[in-house]
C-alpha cells in the first residue's frame, strides 16, 4: 500500500522493547511481519507446516503461490532470523501444553474456535487490532499512514540499507514484478533529507591549521640570498 509509512529507526527500537514483552501468540505475529516483509494476509496464512519438519524448526519461512498476491509465480522464501526464532521457539511450546501440532494446524490460531470445536485461524481484522495496539503501546504516533502494511514498508527500506541501495535486489526480495511498485516503498525520512543537505556546507569543516614547510625558505633568507 503506497499511502502507509514505514517506521523511523527510533520507532522500530521501541516497537521491539514492547513486542518483546507480549504474550506468545502475539509476539511472533508482529515479529514475523516486521522481519520477513510478508504482507498481512500471507502471515495469516502460515501453518505449522510452513515453520517446521519433523519436529525441526525450519531456517526459512515460506508462503506459497496460492497466498501470494495475484496467486501465482513460485513460493516466497525468506530467512527466519534469530529474534523471529526465539519467537517461534516460546510460541510453539505454548500451543504443544495443549495441543498437538500437525502441518496444516494454522500457526496463528484465534481464541475462539470453529463450531465444531476445530481450531480457528487468527482473522485479519483481529490481527489488525494487535500490531496497531503494539503500536499505540511503543508510542508510534497514528498520522493516518500506520497500519499493518507499515511493518512491509519497514522491512523493505531496511534491506534497501542492508542490500548497498541495490533496487533490483529488493524488487526480488518483495516479490514484485515491476521496478517501478518497488520504488513505492521507498521513503526518504525529513531527518535524513536535512543531514545530506547539511552536509554539502563544506564551510563548516574544520580547518587545518597552516604550517610553514621545513623545505621553504623564509622571505628574509630569499632576499639575504638575492644581495649576495
Amino acid at each position: 500500500m503506497a499511502g502507509r509509512r514505514p517506521l523511523t529507526p527510533q520507532e522500530e527500537r521501541r516497537f521491539l522493547h514492547v513486542v518483546r514483552a507480549l504474550e506468545p501468540r502475539d509476539r511472533l505475529l508482529a515479529t514475523i511481519q516486521w522481519q520477513t516483509g510478508f504482507r498481512i494476509s500471507e502471515t495469516l496464512s502460515l501453518t505449522v507446516g510452513s515453520v517446521i519438519r519433523d519436529g525441526v524448526i525450519l531456517d526459512t519461512i515460506g508462503v506459497a503461490p496460492r497466498h501470494l498476491k495475484g496467486r501465482r509465480g513460485t513460493t516466497r522464501r525468506v530467512p527466519l532470523l534469530p529474534e523471529s526464532r526465539r519467537a517461534l521457539e516460546a510460541y510453539l511450546g505454548h500451543l504443544r501444553r495443549g495441543l498437538i501440532l500437525t502441518p496444516d494446524l494454522p500457526l496463528f490460531l484465534s481464541r475462539k474456535g470453529n463450531p465444531d470445536g476445530t481450531a480457528r485461524a487468527l482473522g485479519r481484522e483481529a490481527a489488525r487490532r494487535i500490531l496497531m495496539g503494539v503500536f499505540a503501546a511503543a508510542g508510534i504516533m497514528n498520522d493516518g499512514r500506520l497500519g499493518t502494511h507499515s511493518l512491509r514498508k519497514t522491512w523493505a527500506s531496511n534491506v534497501y540499507a542492508a542490500g548497498d541501495h541495490d533496487i533490483m535486489l529488493l524488487k526480488a526480495a518483495l516479490g514484485h514484478k515491476s521496478v517501478a511498485t518497488t520504488q513505492r516503498y521507498l521513503e526518504v525520512h525529513a531527518d535524513a533529507v536535512m543531514a545530506a543537505i547539511r552536509g554539502v556546507d563544506f564551510t563548516r569543516q574544520p580547518r587545518r591549521l597552516a604550517t610553514t614547510p621545513t623545505t621553504c625558505p623564509s622571505a628574509l633568507d630569499a632576499a639575504q640570498t638575492i644581495a649576495a
